[in-house]
């Protein structure tokens, strides 16, 4: 278990050997930290022919042997067919059906889904049954980073579980045990919001380079030196849920940074974000925020992702233009 989820997987353990989990769990916590690994080792426990001590699955079984083979007959995993779509209700459909059967080890079925927020609202619906008339043995895990975009009556059918980021110095560690050397867990983390596992992600991959072209772009859009619907359509399946999880980002560090708090941990973030602090007030960034909140809440939806971010763009390109005043903002 991932070291900053230890005190809450012991929890979870000792609620478990009390005979009192549930059959529907809700894990919520930002993208990054450790939501899937501990789903993920939930349901080998509860799979495992002979769990250890501390809960977690021994590795040795046979159960063990499938599931780490990914053919473990009771789990169930349920995502969107393609990246960035939504859980269709055929798919929820066909889980159900499958979580009504018996057990084939007859001991638990567990199906994870995740994001639990991409379903739309007919696969919200169909799931409602099942959470109010689990078979028994039966664990629903659902995972999600945006609590607020699943319905209340699946929030209210959950026990929810929270995971938190841990502490800087833990997360810089558990990097640099991973072998990201640590100017780079320092950066990437920053990059991250602090999520482990999405600055490991980072520090992997050419995110970070990704990342420092969106913030220039947005900068270029607020100037008014690059056209909105123009980067609108050049964002279009290039990442634009993680685009948008950036923006929203430096809009509450903007944020935050006006009223008196914090300077932003992101350095090379810091100058484009105060030129843009000092041309708009912080009610019009919160209304962007939270049009970017539903943006990101509308990309599953089916709704057309190029007029959500045009919308988005040509917004924040309105702002610029006119300033806190109602002024042009400065080009500098």
């Amino acid at each position: 278990m991932l070291e900053w989820l230890d005190a809450t997987w012991h929890q979870l353990n000792q609620v478990r050997n009390q005979g009192r989990l549930p059959h529907a769990l809700l894990i919520i916590g930002a993208e990054g930290v450790g939501k899937q690994v501990f789903a993920s080792q939930l349901a080998h426990s509860l799979l495992c022919e002979t769990p250890l001590v501390d809960g977690q699955a021994c590795g040795r079984c046979a159960a063990c042997a499938w599931l780490q083979a990914g053919t473990h007959p009771d789990l169930l995993q349920l995502s969107p067919e393609e990246a960035g779509k939504a859980i269709k209700v055929d798919q929820v459909r066909s889980l159900c059906t499958e979580l009504g059967m018996t057990s084939h080890a007859g001991g638990h079925k567990v199906a994870i889904i995740h994001p639990a927020d991409a379903m739309n609202t007919n696969a919200a619906n169909s799931l409602l049954k099942t959470l109010e008339e689990p078979t028994h043995n039966t664990l629903l895990i659902l995972l999600t980073a945006l609590p607020g975009k699943l319905p209340a009556t699946i929030r209210s059918r959950c026990q929810q579980l929270r995971l938190i980021l841990p502490q800087q110095s833990v997360a810089q560690r558990w990097l640099e045990s991973s072998g990201v050397p640590a100017d780079v867990a320092t950066r990437c983390l920053q990059m991250a919001g602090g999520a482990p596992l999405k600055a490991l992600e980072l520090a992997g991959s050419d995110l970070g380079e990704l990342r420092e072209q969106r913030l220039e772009e947005l900068w270029q859009v607020f100037s008014g030196r690059l056209d909105p619907v123009l980067l609108a359509g050049q964002w279009l399946g290039k990442q634009e849920s993680q685009t948008l999880h950036w923006w929203l980002r430096w809009l509450r560090d903007l944020i935050s940074w006006q009223m008196g708090r914090r300077q932003p941990a992101d350095v090379e973030a810091v100058q484009k974000l105060q030129k843009i602090s000092e041309s708009v007030d912080s009610r019009q960034i919160c209304n962007l925020a939270d049009q970017v909140i539903r943006a990101l809440n509308g990309l599953g939806s089916g709704l057309n992702r190029q007029l959500i971010l045009e919308d988005l763009l040509i917004n924040w390109a309105g702002m610029g233009a006119m300033g806190k005043n109602g002024s042009r903002a400065g080009n500098g």
